[in-house]
């Protein structure tokens, strides 16, 4: 018992020493020059400059009249836009979105079509074959095959592939939006790799928040590093087999920050929880 309540008092003690050591940091003086303000509403620029923009940007039109609709319909986050081949998996309860999914592809893996009667009956993780092993039934037999994860390139170049659903107005207003939440070196450092760490004064958890790959969980015990799991969430909507969401991939960062600085228990309820080993973690 006695060296439990040791062990607990230690932790509490690290725990105080991490909060002062935040609190100092955020005391300190900013160096950084005043940050502007985030560019107009799109249909609030000059008609030569959207036009200009539209002309290299095949998706611009499609991307600009869907937020317009967006915002005349008071839809916060905007309407998730459909990719030809890619399937759109939706929050369900943001509006219409069965329609949404209803757009997209039903198969966006590759490999051999089932039958349109096959029912599922059971996927698992073979740590042997590194693959995901699918059980179904078709046609009164039970058969299997498999999904190879070897690695992430898969989901690497399908990621490419849905880049056209995001514009670089949105992302540099994500980017404008992050600057104002971040120190200066935080900032420069997702500049310049895409990530930055972040460690939660309640739980003691390090968080490495990373672009376009889910967010890595870290627990330190006596100065070795652990990795807890990847947590992986798309507040609106994602494209399947790959690491895009619906909104542009700072937004998503910014919303990973933002629920585990507010709930973080709720951040863990929220996210898909995968294995470092697993290819979906993209460690």
């Amino acid at each position: 018992m006695s060296k439990n309540i040791t062990k607990l008092r230690r932790l509490e003690r690290r725990q105080l020493q991490r909060q002062q050591r935040r609190a100092s940091a955020d005391a300190r003086p900013s160096s950084s020059p005043q940050r502007s303000l985030a560019p107009l509403q799109w249909l609030q620029q000059p008609a030569d400059r959207r036009e200009l923009v539209e002309r290299f940007d095949n998706f611009a039109p499609l991307r600009n009249a869907l937020r317009a609709i967006g915002e005349e319909r008071g839809y916060w986050a905007g309407i998730p836009i459909p990719l030809d081949g890619e399937r759109l998996v939706v929050e369900p309860r943001y509006p219409n979105a069965e329609a949404f999914i209803r757009m997209g592809s039903d198969d966006p893996l590759p490999g051999k079509r089932v039958d349109a009667d096959a029912k599922h009956r059971n996927t698992f993780w073979s740590s042997h074959m590194r693959s995901d092993i699918v059980i179904f039934e078709s046609g009164g037999r039970v058969k299997w095959g498999l999904v190879p994860g070897a690695n992430h390139l898969r989901h690497d170049l399908r990621t490419l592939g849905c880049s056209e659903a995001w514009g670089i107005e949105q992302e540099s207003n994500a980017l404008q939006t992050l600057s104002g939440l971040l120190k200066h070196r935080d900032m420069k450092q997702y500049l310049l790799t895409g990530m930055f760490l972040e460690s939660s004064p309640r739980s003691g958890v390090t968080y490495l928040f990373r672009k376009l790959k889910p967010t890595v969980a870290i627990h330190t015990v006596k100065d070795e590093a652990k990795i807890l799991c990847a947590l992986c969430m798309h507040p609106i909507a994602y494209y399947a087999g790959s690491w895009a969401g619906a909104m542009c991939p700072t937004d998503d960062v910014i919303a990973h920050l933002m629920l585990m600085r507010a709930d973080e228990a709720m951040f863990w309820k929220r996210c898909s929880q995968h294995p470092a080993w697993r290819p979906e973690a993209g460690v």
